[in-house]
């Protein structure tokens, strides 16, 4: 009898520890970062996307690549990217609303090391260590398995309202935030900087150049900055930097350089609008660049 007894009692854990995890969300590794993937539903937009998972509509954007005439159908896989405003690694935030428990489904090449690098950098804030990955998990070693649920934390991330969405308003608009850091930075193109530090991982995951840069007239209103760039796919946000004053900008790249004279010798090319906000007064420049890794 008291086989049978343990024998149900060992079925009734693991099926608790089953829909523990069936009730849980999943990230992925995109390039050197964790997303989700969320398959696009019935009149869902990128904006109620962005309001669910606590991000914002530009980095979404960005971290996606979208071309700007693409139409997203149902069906579709949209990534939202891991950030320290949704993600949480060390500890479950208690006060924190819309907290759901995040695992990573384990690769054949991956190890613990790996995994926490795929986490988005939080400034002010250790990163794990693969003692604390381990004990999370309730683990006796640091060997992992091809296919295992591992879990790696907690994500804030709305309940999917179909009151809501068939209103079509979204979700529930997300609590302001009390602003931790001053940004001095300007904001272009709804938000540029904000799509830069998504895209790398808050500039853990970033590549750096030197050269001359060339500027030039963009024709229409130049509310935001452009940059032709080689090397980077179009839509790539490129931080651009002047070492003279450490003035910095944000630009959207829209092609590669052009192989004509004027932009002889130079790493990018830079619309002139933003020529005043990077203090410098002639048409060639040298600068500083980041942009994503891949």
């Amino acid at each position: 009898m008291w086989k049978y007894s343990a024998l149900v009692f060992f079925c009734l854990c693991a099926f608790r520890g089953m829909a523990q995890v069936g009730d849980s969300a999943f990230a992925i590794r995109k390039g050197n970062v964790l997303a989700i993937r969320h398959t696009l539903k019935n009149r869902e937009t990128l904006p109620m996307l962005a309001q669910r998972y606590y991000t914002d509509l530009v980095s979404i954007e960005a971290f996606n690549k979208f071309d700007e005439k693409k139409k997203l159908a149902v069906g579709d896989f949209v990534y939202i990217p891991l950030t320290s405003d949704n993600f949480y690694c060390h500890k479950q935030p208690l006060e924190t609303t819309d907290i759901t428990n995040l695992y990573y489904k384990v690769g054949e090449k991956d190890n613990m090391t790996m995994i926490i690098n795929y986490f988005p950098a939080k400034r002010g804030e250790t990163p794990m260590t693969k003692d604390e990955l381990r004990i999370l998990n309730d683990m006796h070693g640091y060997n992992l398995t091809t296919d295992q649920a591992l879990f790696i934390g907690w994500l804030r991330m709305m309940p999917r309202d179909s009151e809501h969405v068939a209103r079509g308003i979204g979700y529930p608009a997300p609590a302001k935030k009390v602003a931790r850091n001053i940004d001095t930075v300007k904001h272009y193109f709804g938000g540029l900087d904000t799509a830069y530090k998504s895209e790398t991982a808050d500039g853990a995951n970033a590549l750096t150049e030197k050269g001359t840069a060339v500027f030039f007239d963009k024709p229409g209103k130049n509310t935001m900055y452009y940059a032709f760039h080689n090397g980077t796919p179009r839509n790539t946000v490129v931080k651009i930097s002047n070492p003279n004053n450490n003035k910095t900008i944000f630009a959207k790249v829209i092609g590669p350089v052009p192989d004509t004279k004027n932009f002889a010798n130079c790493i990018i090319g830079i619309s002139s609008a933003a020529k005043e906000d990077l203090g410098i007064s002639e048409n060639r420049a040298w600068v500083e660049l980041s942009y994503p890794a891949n």
